[in-house]
């Protein structure tokens, strides 16, 4: 799986054939066509063409990825034999069914007041945030922050123990 960060605070996530994007906190227009776009909130932002565009609660499985919807826009992901988590908010209802995460996503503009409380109760094994998240993340956790530009991760890149805190740039 290839992870990147966009301009705008998303993310996009290449794995076996399928780009995955997620919502940015800037209504920047993307021209990138993605297979699945997670909407993070409820606003009338622009959606890019994209093969499948998740707006919320449900169960999808798409092109061999399979996804939850929690409220409030909470998305739990199944792809490459690893369980991820794409988090809009700290709200800890979102927590029920969401267990053994591998990698937690927090967006750009998603680093809410509590965040770094649920990522402590969630307890992923790597969280990969955005510059501002990545700050706030540090703050509440004391975890050091590893910056890149793209991240390239196989399930056995995986920590085992202790959480890991990637800052994606673009």
């Amino acid at each position: 799986m290839i992870i990147t960060a966009g301009t705008d605070g998303s993310f996009k996530l290449q794995t076996g054939g399928i780009t995955i994007m997620t919502e940015g906190a800037d209504a920047e227009k993307s021209r990138m066509k993605p297979d699945i776009f997670l909407r993070m909130a409820r606003n009338d932002a622009e959606t890019p063409e994209a093969g499948f565009t998740v707006k919320g609660a449900g169960e999808y499985e798409i092109r061999g990825v399979e996804i939850r919807g929690r409220e409030p826009f909470t998305y739990f992901l199944k792809a490459e034999d690893m369980r991820l988590a794409v988090l809009s908010s700290a709200d800890v209802t979102a927590l029920e069914g969401l267990s053994d995460i591998d990698i937690a996503f927090v967006p750009d503009g998603r680093a809410v007041e509590g965040m770094g409380r649920f990522l402590r109760q969630l307890e992923p094994k790597m969280i990969i945030a955005g510059p501002e998240a990545a700050e706030r993340i540090h703050t509440d956790l004391g975890i050091t922050i590893n910056r890149t530009d793209k991240i390239t991760i196989k399930r056995k890149d995986i920590p085992s123990a202790l959480m890991n805190l990637t800052c994606l740039t673009p």
